[in-house]
């Protein structure tokens, strides 16, 4: 009788931890909440990327340049992070949040400080 309550219970178990996986693949509007991380480092590579190319620019102003000098270590940092193997989902979420912040800053000096 035991053994087949532990039994049970494992099922239980194991059935607990494949259900989310499933439902959230079925339910479109839950996946939608967890941010695609090849969607992300694409955009963070093209941010860094831009960066870059600013810094090179000799028409910005050096304010600008100090701010672009400030920016592009916090962009590495991120496509280093999103090109690990696995990030957990909420880190995902966190690592979204900064490259939002990190592309208003850029439009920022990309709008000439306005």
């Amino acid at each position: 009788m035991r053994m087949v309550r532990l039994t049970l219970l494992a099922c239980a178990l194991a059935t607990g931890v494949l259900t989310p996986v499933t439902v959230r693949a079925q339910i479109p509007g839950v996946s939608s909440l967890i941010p695609d991380k090849a969607t992300l480092l694409e955009q963070a590579k093209k941010l860094l990327a831009e960066l870059t190319a600013m810094k090179q620019d000799p028409k910005l102003p050096a304010t600008d340049k100090s701010k672009v000098d400030a920016l592009i270590p916090q962009a590495t940092n991120l496509n280093s992070e999103l090109a690990k193997p696995q990030t957990e989902p909420s880190r995902l979420a966190q690592l979204a949040g900064q490259l939002g912040d990190l592309q208003k800053q850029l439009a920022v000096l990309k709008g000439g400080g306005k």
